[in-house]
This record gives structure tokens, C-alpha cells and sequence, in this order.
């Protein structure tokens, strides 16, 4: 029997969208944990937010973390919430809400209704 498939949620493919527009940034860990190596490297760069991490803890492990003007998050999270971020909302702004989101209406009706409730909440 084949595995099934875990479908994305239109707020996390959403979010997707935006970072993809983020400048990524690659380093490895080398005697740190990934946390300590992700901030570090922000540390010595001087790096300015928004800004993506990966982080290669191995060669089969990389983790992912969002450098925003809030603080260091997980990029899942960045994705799920991509909304609570001011810079994330520039670059909405930008690129345009409609070339970002184009066809994720069409996907079902998980939780799209909820990320239309925040407007880009900011804390």
C-alpha cells in the first residue's frame, strides 16, 4: 500500500512564497550546536534581517532558521506565521499580494480563512 501524502496548509505554502524571496545564507556548524553557529554568524556578519539560514549540522541534516527584525525563529515557523513579521510584509508589498498568492485559493479551504483574519498582525 502506497504512504500517503501529508498535504501542506495554504498558510505554510503561503508562506513559502514570501521567504522565497529572503536572501539565504548557508554556513555549517562546526563545534556548535546549529542555534549557537546561526547566531554566531549573525553576530560576525552584522547581517541584516530578513535573512535565511540553513545550517548543515551533518551530511544528512541541515536545519533552517529565520533571522527577522523579532529575533532568530525556526523557518517552519517563519512560514506558519510569515504575518507576524513587518519585514515579510514589505516584501509582500512589494512583490504584490497577487503575484505571491496566486492560485492558493483554488487549493481547499484549511485554514485560509484564518490567515485573512490576522491582516498582518504586528505585535
Amino acid at each position: 500500500m502506497s504512504k500517503k501524502r501529508k498535504r501542506i496548509s495554504r498558510r505554510r505554502l503561503a508562506g513559502q512564497r514570501v521567504l522565497a524571496h529572503v536572501p539565504t545564507h548557508n554556513l555549517e556548524t562546526g563545534e556548535h550546536k546549529p542555534v549557537t553557529a546561526a547566531r554566531r554568524y549573525i553576530a560576525e556578519t552584522g547581517l541584516e534581517a530578513p535573512a535565511l539560514l540553513n545550517v548543515r549540522r551533518n551530511e544528512h541534516t541541515t536545519d533552517r532558521f529565520f533571522w527577522g527584525e523579532k529575533g532568530l525563529f525556526s523557518a517552519q515557523y517563519a512560514e506558519e506565521n510569515h504575518f507576524l513579521f513587518p519585514s515579510l510584509r514589505l516584501i509582500v508589498d512589494q512583490v504584490g499580494e497577487d503575484n505571491i498568492f496566486a492560485g492558493l485559493e483554488a487549493n481547499g479551504s484549511d485554514d485560509w480563512e484564518e490567515m485573512e483574519e490576522y491582516e498582518y498582525a504586528f505585535v
